[in-house]
């Protein structure tokens, strides 16, 4: 822990605060009783998250944060002085991560993951990895449960650049202290981060409606919606303002202000999304290809960009297939997306970005998901 980093954090939080009380009306409880050292876990909504978490405490921390920021260039070199974030390379074993973690725990510093490790889809808070119990144990120090409420219909996931006006808040759910930790076994520390992170937007807004005001609240939904409700068909959404439609069949859908959707089968985009994913393993069983009219595989080495392939993308089970270049699905270790176009894996020891052009991008994401699932059961039934 570097004196520039607290200088930097304690210079640029009342600026922070100020800002998100201007631009989104930000409420937030600030963190009391903390042990000498903490991790603070928190849930992932928005891409400010960071600055939401921080408001909350005036004690300087360190940040973990998605790789890709390294190659932001000349941004990246101004973050690396200021705020020196921990790198974690999302579809990968975060073996460095971890020992960076805790390396910094034990030069006197405190942590901010985000324990889902990527923004919600559809306002529910996505499981975390088990090991995340495994590091609070072997940290040793204090734990901090923080939740954001309101932040998906801010901003959601899908809408990209499309941010809206309504409530939306920040505090800490509970303070373990190291004693605490000591005390619990990994499960028991698991169960207690799902239960303090656990966040359902849409079932917070359906028992308290509050509107989310904004322009074009539906911009960018097929980023999420991919196949249409009325005929089923995939790539054929298109979003314009509040309103979608289906470029097949001509079906129109509205997204309104309190989040929810107008014109076809479901009330929410959670029901939305729920039945997409089950459409998607459907799809799976019977090894339905997903495709890509064109597509760009790249390699990141050293946060150094080198194109592998480029042309049309297909997936089934067999594998992924990018222009003249393969790889089977089984030597695919994980799978993440990285915002809302790229998808990132790990494949015998070299890490991959692939972005489909133009395309749908999460579709390939739940249908690795699908196919790794399915192998993890017939695996079972073998043994």
């Amino acid at each position: 822990m570097r004196k520039r980093h607290v200088w930097i954090y304690h210079v640029l939080t009342p600026l922070v605060i100020a800002f998100l009380f201007i631009r989104f009306g930000y409420r937030f409880k600030k963190a009391r009783n903390l042990p000498d050292k903490y991790i603070v876990l928190a849930n992932h909504t928005t891409d400010f998250d960071p600055l939401f978490v921080a408001a909350s405490f005036p004690r300087q921390m360190y940040f973990v944060a998605s790789e890709h920021i390294a190659r932001w260039k000349n941004a990246y070199k101004f973050i690396r002085y200021a705020l020196a974030p921990i790198l974690r390379y999302k579809g990968s074993v975060a073996v460095s991560t971890v020992r960076e973690v805790l390396q910094r725990l034990r030069d006197g510093a405190n942590i901010c993951i985000f324990a889902e490790g990527a923004r919600t889809w559809d306002g529910v808070t996505a499981p975390f990895l088990p090991s995340t119990g495994k590091l609070i144990k072997t940290a040793g120090c204090g734990l901090v449960t923080y939740k954001i409420t309101g932040g998906y219909f801010v901003s959601p996931n899908w809408s990209e650049k499309s941010l809206r006006r309504g409530p939306i808040s920040g505090a800490p759910v509970r303070v373990y202290s190291p004693e605490e930790i000591e005390k619990m076994t990994v499960d028991e520390i698991n169960r207690a981060i799902a239960a303090d992170l656990h966040e359902d937007a849409y079932a917070r807004q359906m028992a308290n409606p509050q509107p989310y005001k904004g322009k074009k609240l539906a911009h960018r939904m097929e980023n999420l919606l991919f196949i249409c409700p009325q005929c089923g068909e995939m790539d054929t959404i298109r979003s314009t303002g509040n309103h979608m439609e289906c470029m097949k069949c001509h079906s129109a859908f509205r997204y309104t202000e309190y989040g929810m959707l107008e014109g076809m089968p479901f009330q929410t985009v959670k029901e939305l999304a729920a039945w997409e994913k089950n459409q998607v393993e459907k799809d799976a069983l019977l090894d339905i290809p997903y495709t890509a009219a064109q597509a760009t595989l790249i390699t990141v080495d050293n946060h150094v960009e080198a194109q592998v392939a480029k042309g049309p993308l297909l997936m089934n089970r067999e594998g992924l297939f990018c222009g003249d270049w393969h790889m089977p699905l089984a030597n695919i270790s994980e799978l993440a997306m990285h915002g809302r176009h790229a998808l990132v894996f790990t494949a015998k020891d070299v890490y991959y970005e692939l972005i489909p052009q133009s395309e749908n991008a999460l579709k390939f994401h739940w249908l690795y998901e699908a196919h790794k699932n399915y192998a993890a059961q017939a695996a079972e039934r073998g043994a």
